[in-house]
């Protein structure tokens, strides 16, 4: 918790671009996924009285992708194409403490053109052993809507679906034990069950030559889990490692695993982070490249299929003494700049950088 009346700001600016010529989802066989995003968000906390805090944060996403734009441009169903999209989100939330036990919850909403959210989360947390172990419960539901392409085998007569019910809830189980002075280790469990139109609009596949929209199943429960080691080598140098788990209802299974090096440099002023990500996985069951005949199931989505991926990423952070800026003084003011470049062996490339600042008053 901040001090009370304190507020403290987060600016954060993501630049995204990725590319590929293998996507066989996209619909005019190119296999092309060039897509670039610019995301500003805001995140915002004002702790209202020593042991209650409201928090909010908001997201405007711009982006073009070459598959959306083809598929609408080539069946019209949303006018002569889309050269750039927009989506426009926020969350809401409290957090109050009371002795040993952390409440929390929220509600948000997220809107694009083809896609729309409502939800809202509830969360419980309690500390143990002079703080030394703690675990916390968290539940989320999205009450969304989507629009779905209902027949692409002749793009001049496409149509698209009205919104369409999908829903989905999830619950997160975590725990942390401190171990000694330089080592903390922290575990987690998390369900997801999805249900209704949950199909992309974007996705298609090739059936006997011929464009169709993908048809999975009406139901998805997925399941991961999650440990973390933090290791302190020594007051000036720190080691993350990590592993996740995760398999779903569609016979997906993968593994990631996660090692980052933080190291202090200018006298606790500024640190720097290196991290390796490496993450392998499985088909969905209904994934094929191309379909001869007609299936009851069938996806051809890059993110559903076998592969492999590598990621290098690197992140600065900065901090600065009370700043005085228009005569309010800023508190704890951070900069962070950070580039991630990842490759998988489907043919995605992908990288983005990323640059935030937050301070306090």
């Amino acid at each position: 918790m901040l001090e009370e009346g304190k507020t403290k700001f987060k600016l954060l600016f993501n630049v995204y671009h990725q590319n590929s010529d293998d996507g066989n989802q996209v619909f005019d066989n190119s296999g092309k996924e060039e897509a670039n995003v610019v995301e500003p968000m805001l995140f915002v906390e004002h702790q209202i009285t020593e042991d209650t805090a409201i928090n909010a944060h908001f997201v405007f996403d711009f982006w073009t992708a070459a598959s959306d734009t083809k598929l609408d441009g080539a069946t019209g169903a949303s006018g002569p194409g889309r050269g750039g999209q927009s989506r426009i989100s926020g969350n809401i939330g409290v957090r109050k403490e009371i002795g040993d036990w952390e409440l929390s919850g929220g509600v948000g909403f997220s809107s694009e053109y083809d896609y729309r959210s409502f939800n809202g989360s509830i969360g419980i947390q309690r500390s143990m052993a002079k703080d030394n172990f703690t675990i916390g419960l968290s539940l989320q539901y999205y009450k969304d809507e989507v629009m779905l392409f209902e027949d692409l085998s002749n793009p001049p007569t496409a149509t698209i679906s009205e919104f369409l019910p999908r829903d989905i809830f999830a619950a997160s189980l975590t725990a942390s034990q401190i171990l000694t002075r330089k080592d903390i280790a922290q575990f987690g469990l998390t369900y997801v069950n999805a249900n209704k139109n949950l199909e992309s609009t974007a996705s298609s596949v090739l059936v006997g030559g011929v464009r169709q929209a993908e048809v999975l199943p009406e139901t998805r429960n997925r399941y991961a889990l999650s440990s973390t080691w933090v290791h302190a080598f020594d007051d000036t140098f720190a080691m993350n490692a990590s592993y996740r788990y995760y398999f779903d209802q569609w016979d997906l299974d993968a593994h990631t695993i996660r090692l980052a090096f933080l190291k202090e440099i200018n006298d606790d002023e500024d640190f720097f982070e290196v991290a390796l990500r490496y993450h392998n996985q499985s088909s969905v069951e209904y994934y094929a490249d191309s379909f001869a005949t007609a299936e009851e199931y069938m996806t051809s989505d890059s993110d559903l299929e076998d592969f492999s991926s590598y990621e290098l990423s690197t992140m600065l952070t900065s901090h600065y003494d009370t700043q005085t800026i228009y005569g309010i003084d800023f508190d704890e003011m951070v900069w962070n700049n950070g580039i991630t470049a990842a490759k998988r062996s489907n043919g995605l490339i992908y990288a983005y950088v990323q640059s935030s600042i937050g301070f306090q008053f």
